[in-house]
């Protein structure tokens, strides 16, 4: 290329001139006289990409259109006859009568155009045995030059002093708001962790009314690594998409945080599988139109959600998905309206430059010492939480939080409380570990159904003239509630509780289930032979098996705790006159009276 004149030239011996106007060749007539001939209004390359992950290459195209310079974005396949023709659409000077001569000049001139390596994932990534972590740029021992390209703002703003001074002022002393920014920068532990064992994405759901700052929270929580709105590809993103669109904001993130806000603007019904989902770091396996497997797409950081309610009412009741999603319900973050228009307006202004040093004191640190870290606030966690069966589980990402937080005071000079976050967490785990009781929330659940449609069963002794049945209850030692298969299947399901056999399993280790050996059900005699509609009616086959008997669960009660619900007895004459009788009080002798004052009995 020869600069410096009124024109650019490029090719062998200046063969292509470039005006600010136009673009012109070196050609000759058939008498052999050269001349220079147009061929298309101003167009240039004005900037190469090549993005780090992929090998795709991108250009910035400027060009003249209506007496105004305009841009725009192509990529490299569109430098082919058919497909650079559509440009035309765009203001681009091209017809099939010029485009051979202007894909000929612009592979000449990509040559000589600034060009640039970029990369679209964020988070930890590993290249020749070296850790390298992409933020805006990427962050390592001898990084590769590239800058961020993709679809979140994570340019730093203002400076790293003027954010930790809103820190200072605002989050310090409050120890929700503190836990708050350790959620955030617990992303890149996590997305570490992941490098050399199985961690899930950690997900925190924080949920209350309107006034209870949520947002603000959300907004510390993410400040560090990038913009905190929802807005200018901000890192705050709402659940308002469809799950595949939701999906596919995590991919390839592992280690800058994401906040979904307000999942009750989400329109899908069940939210389990997309929790699971986020938990297990990686999206479904699907098949490609000619049948072979699709690229599977992963990630590993930290979610946070919110919403005026809990995520749990759009899932269904396993236990397993409350150690993968912690809630923080009905806390107010922010301490006065003051605080949180302070907070908002300070991070808008400075973000970005915290998770980039805190970044790189975990690549000092290494990853032997991080792991021990969370090792250590992990053993620390047991020794202080609600002791359950899920105690390690639950442990192990605690112990994550309170690691994250010890490493930032270290990394940034700050002062978080880290024993009174564990008070906050402690009660959080004590709340989940009654959630996470699935048997016995199964079990209250399934009571109060049986009592409030308790005209639907045969009780012993009391004559049943219903349609529909769904069961029998008799009176032993214990109080056995006998429900056809079915019938109990729909009724959990009803609760939401989507798996039988975890609900049994657990009733069966508790003495809630009375079962044959190796099974949950039991035999039965509830209907007679006769019952020929009832049993239609009821859904069953019209033939009991062996014996009249039907396959049933059978529930077990005590009958003290079958009395508190109104389910009782009613006892024949032949049993009320085998009953042990008090004395009337006509036997008794008179020396069996005590001597009573006539003013006590008023």
């Amino acid at each position: 290329m020869t600069t410096g004149k009124k024109y650019e030239e490029y090719g062998k011996d200046g063969q292509w001139r470039l005006t600010s106007k136009g673009l012109w060749v070196k050609d000759e007539d058939k008498s052999g006289k050269k001349f220079w001939r147009f061929v298309s209004k101003y167009l240039k390359i004005t900037n190469v990409r090549q993005v780090m992950e992929t090998n795709d290459v991108a250009f910035t195209l400027r060009y003249l259109y209506q007496g105004q310079y305009r841009t725009e974005e192509i990529i490299r396949d569109q430098l082919q006859l058919n497909e650079f023709q559509k440009l035309s659409r765009k203001g681009v000077d091209v017809i099939y009568s010029n485009v051979k001569d202007i894909l000929q000049f612009l592979r000449i001139q990509e040559a000589s155009a600034p060009y640039e390596t970029v990369h679209n994932r964020m988070g930890w990534e590993e290249a020749e045995d070296q850790l390298y972590f992409k933020h805006h740029t990427i962050i390592g021992n001898n990084p590769p030059a590239s800058t961020y390209c993709g679809d979140y703002n994570i340019e730093p703003k203002g400076t790293l002093e003027g954010w930790l001074d809103i820190i200072r002022s605002e989050v310090i002393g409050n120890t929700h708001l503190e836990l708050a920014l350790v959620f955030g920068f617990s992303a890149p532990v996590v997305g570490l962790l992941s490098k050399v064992k199985d961690m899930d994405t950690l997900i925190v759901h924080i949920y209350g009314n309107s006034t209870k700052g949520k947002t603000t929270a959300a907004q510390v929580a993410v400040s560090a690594f990038g913009r905190p709105s929802k807005n200018k590809k901000g890192l705050i993103k709402s659940w308002s998409a469809t799950h595949n669109a939701i999906v596919a904001l995590l991919r390839d993130n592992y280690g800058v945080p994401l906040v979904l806000d307000e999942a009750s603007m989400n329109t899908l019904k069940d939210l389990t599988s997309l929790l699971y989902m986020f938990a297990e770091n990686r999206e479904k396996e699907r098949m490609t139109k000619e049948g072979e497997l699709r690229k599977q797409r992963s990630w590993s950081t930290t979610i946070i959600s919110t919403a005026e309610h809990s995520l749990f009412q759009k899932t269904n009741e396993n236990a397993g998905l409350r150690m993968r999603a912690f809630e923080f319900g009905n806390i107010t973050w922010t301490s006065s309206a003051k605080n949180s228009d302070n907070l908002k307006k300070g991070l808008l202004e400075n973000y970005g430059h915290a998770g980039i040093k805190f970044v790189r004191y975990l690549l000092q640190l290494g990853v032997e010492k991080v792991v021990e870290r969370c090792e250590k606030w992990k053993a620390y966690c047991e020794q202080n939480l609600t002791k359950t069966e899920f105690l390690s589980r639950v442990s192990e990402k605690f112990g994550v939080f309170l690691a994250t937080a010890e490493m930032v005071n270290e990394s940034l000079g700050l002062s978080l409380d880290l024993e009174s976050m564990m008070n906050v967490l402690y009660e959080v785990e004590k709340e989940a570990a009654f959630e996470r009781e699935i048997g016995e929330k199964a079990y209250q659940y399934m009571v109060e159904r049986v009592m409030r449609h308790s005209k639907y069963f045969r009780i012993e002794s009391q004559k049943f003239d219903g349609n529909e049945c769904w069961g029998k209850i008799t009176f032993r030692d214990k109080v056995e509630v006998s429900i056809f298969p079915h019938k109990f299947e729909q009724l959990l399901k009803e609760g939401n509780f989507s798996d039988p056999k975890v609900v049994c399993k657990e009733w069966k280790q508790k003495g809630y289930l009375k079962t044959e050996s190796g099974k949950y059900t039991n035999r039965r005699k509830v209907l007679e032979p006769s019952d020929i509609e009832l049993r239609k009616n009821s859904g069953l086959e019209p033939l009991a098996g062996s014996k009249g008997e039907d396959r049933v669960y059978v529930m077990v009660m005590d009958k003290e705790r079958a009395e508190e619900y109104g389910i009782c007895k009613i006892l024949s004459d032949k049993e009320i006159a085998r009953m042990p009788r008090k004395k009337n009080i006509q036997e008794f002798d008179s020396d069996e009276w005590e001597e009573v004052d006539i003013g006590d009995l008023n």
